[in-house]
């Protein structure tokens, strides 16, 4: 094996390069934390809004104080050709947890007619029990929910029962509804308490929510809120933006310290090489072999840094999702676009200043001087 290779001299150097290793690998995994716990979050935030991506509720905008839907508005938007469905509805919020931090979910006051094309329409099912009656005041919940507020059949919510909740009184569950849309329903007549409904829904066609969307966005006034796709996708991209601000400022400190840490090191340890550098050069190896041998070393442990602490955080998030958060009805978001490129700045930046700071030293290097300190 050639004598110069950065294996070799790792192997035979060990304390050297285990800190480095250890301490990258470290830092990967601290801040692929951060990373998970948002893109979890925001997940939750997804799982607020999912409904409205296979309908369309409109109300009136109580922001600008009013309180009635136009019945002008309400004809224009019977004449769009790809609704299927148009009925009363009202909604509420109940919480569920995300990471243990309460979130509001909506809630959909619906008619019996409703209620099954409403599951229909966003492919959920109901799982056990059945849909809420007109009788008494009763829920079916997204089995999300009922995992994260640990509820199961024939258990009480609300108000009375816990500040939280938005409902007034007490409500009984007794359906738990399944698939990827959050769906929570209970009965239209329970929670308007028999007034009329202010706010109404429109089902598109099957396959047709663009072209839905698209008319009602043309109809986009300042009396009403219409809550189409684009105008939850807005909401989300802003707050996530927030989030992602502040995510990012943090990273960038725990990189930039990170960074000066490990260079500073590093020169430390090319400094106890120096004689053996200056050895190659006088014998002739040229200075851009000596650079580039450092800046393979540098980039291996990097690398290989960067593989185990992304190694070492899926496994640990993989058991912890598992163990500790699916029972609980969250899934942490482990495999994700957002986890490599947050992660993948530590091995670059902490390589770059590292190359920086020896090739500093490089351009001082004399190896006469060297030699001659040996003699």
């Amino acid at each position: 094996m050639n004598p110069l290779s950065i294996f070799i001299y790792y192997a035979r150097n060990k304390r050297k390069a285990l800190p480095v290793l250890g301490i990258l690998t470290l830092a990967v995994f601290g801040i692929s934390l951060t990373l998970v716990l948002t893109a979890t979050i925001f997940d939750g935030m997804r799982g607020f809004v999912s409904p409205y991506y296979h309908f369309v509720v409109i109300g009136p905008n109580y922001n600008k104080k009013y309180y009635q839907l136009d019945t002008g508005l309400r004809a224009d938007v019977r004449q769009s050709q790809h609704l299927d469905v148009y009925a009363p509805i009202q909604t509420s919020y109940i919480y569920g947890t995300v990471l243990g931090i309460p979130t509001n979910y909506v809630i959909f006051g619906a008619s019996d007619e409703l209620m099954p094309r409403m599951l229909q329409a966003t492919d959920t099912t109901l799982l056990e029990g059945r849909l809420p009656g007109a009788r008494e005041n009763e829920v079916a919940l997204h089995d999300s929910i009922m995992k994260t507020r640990g509820l199961k059949l024939g258990d009480e919510i609300g108000r009375d029962l816990n500040r939280e909740d938005n409902l007034d009184g007490k409500w009984r569950v007794v359906g738990v509804i399944g698939g990827k849309t959050v769906l929570n329903l209970v009965a239209l007549d329970r929670l308007s308490h028999g007034k009329t409904p202010n706010e109404i829904i429109l089902i598109p066609r099957a396959g047709e929510m663009d072209g839905l969307a698209a008319d009602l966005d043309a109809l986009k006034t300042e009396r009403a809120t219409i809550q189409t796709p684009d105008y939850w996708n807005q909401f989300i991209e802003r707050t996530l933006n927030q989030y992602d601000a502040l995510v990012t400022a943090l990273n960038v400190v725990i990189i930039t310290v990170l960074s000066l840490g490990v260079g500073l090191l590093n020169m430390i340890y090319f400094r106890q090489r120096t004689s053996e550098f200056g050895i190659l050069a006088g014998i002739g190896f040229s200075r851009s072999f000596l650079v580039r041998r450092v800046t393979l070393e540098a980039l291996a442990l990097t690398v290989v840094a960067w593989l185990l602490g992304m190694a070492l955080s899926v496994a640990v998030y993989q058991i912890l999702d598992i163990l500790v958060f699916a029972p609980q009805g969250t899934h942490l978001s482990i495999f994700n676009l957002r986890l490599l490129l947050g992660t993948l700045p530590v091995p670059l930046f902490v390589w770059l200043f590292s190359i920086a700071t020896i090739l500093w030293q490089l351009t001082r290097l004399d190896p006469v001087a060297v030699i001659d300190r040996r003699d």
